[in-house]
């Protein structure tokens, strides 16, 4: 499926690592470095993916974000900004502002693929939102006080499967802290148990993620999605029930 995809950054090497990657798959893409332009044109012409250069204490990316949601065309277009910083406001309001994604420079190949790759799809929003991935990591629980050491098995963007000896039961929401795929920073988060399986499993499903930790989320399902079936669309891939069902 040829996706239409729009890419705004006054950074000319932004824009050329998304033409470069996108073209050769059949994507059509329409490159600009500027903003008001951009803008006219989100409001007259439909396209699947928008990338969005923003820079910190500069409006045009926000404004263009902010434009793009409230468009006839493109209020339900996939919004991806491109920072030039980590800084946690900005990403938190470019979220709010209506972006799906946030991806901090310098961008790298590996990681627009990725997204490409996952939004080539049928019904991908649907899939990613049900995606649940294999992820083996070490999980700092804390509850009431206390700290248990546990392991991550699996996750996805609702919730996420451990393992380990915890004595709080279903309905009890406990802290848990852990580095997942590429993130750059630590996750903490807050989750409620909804089931308790043998062999100390727990499902747990997330409880108000911050911006930033549910960004970091996606962004690995994505990313996993793609890397775990290179051979196949991930319209193939089977996803399972979510684990607590």
């Amino acid at each position: 499926m040829a996706l239409k995809i729009l890419a705004v950054d006054e950074e000319a090497s932004s824009l050329q690592l998304v033409r470069s990657l996108a073209a050769p798959l059949q994507h059509v893409v329409l490159v600009l470095n500027d903003y008001q332009a951009a803008g006219q044109r989100a409001e007259s012409q439909r396209f699947d993916v928008i990338f969005v250069g923003m820079r910190s204490g500069e409006p045009g990316g926000l404004e263009l974000t902010q434009r793009v949601r409230n468009s006839a065309p493109n209020s339900e277009s996939t919004i991806v900004m491109l920072s030039a910083t980590e800084d946690i406001p900005s990403l938190r309001k470019a979220l709010g502002e209506g972006a799906d994604f946030f991806l901090v420079k310098p961008l790298t190949s590996g990681r627009i693929r990725a997204l490409l790759a996952a939004m080539d799809a049928p019904d991908w929003k649907n899939k990613k939102r049900a995606a649940r991935l294999t992820m083996f990591t070490d999980v700092h629980c804390t509850w009431e006080g206390r700290p248990y050491p546990l392991r991550s098995l699996n996750i996805s963007q609702s919730g996420i499967l451990l393992q380990g000896p915890l004595t709080a039961e279903i309905g009890q929401e406990v802290t848990l802290e852990f580095h997942m795929g590429e993130a750059r920073t630590l996750l903490k988060v807050h989750g409620r148990i909804i089931r308790k399986e043998a062999g100390d499993r727990l499902g747990l499903e997330f409880v108000a993620l911050a911006p930033e930790d549910k960004n970091a989320i996606q962004l690995y399902v994505l990313g996993r999605l793609k890397e775990l079936t290179p051979a196949r669309r991930v319209a193939d891939l089977e996803i399972p029930k979510p684990f607590w069902s």
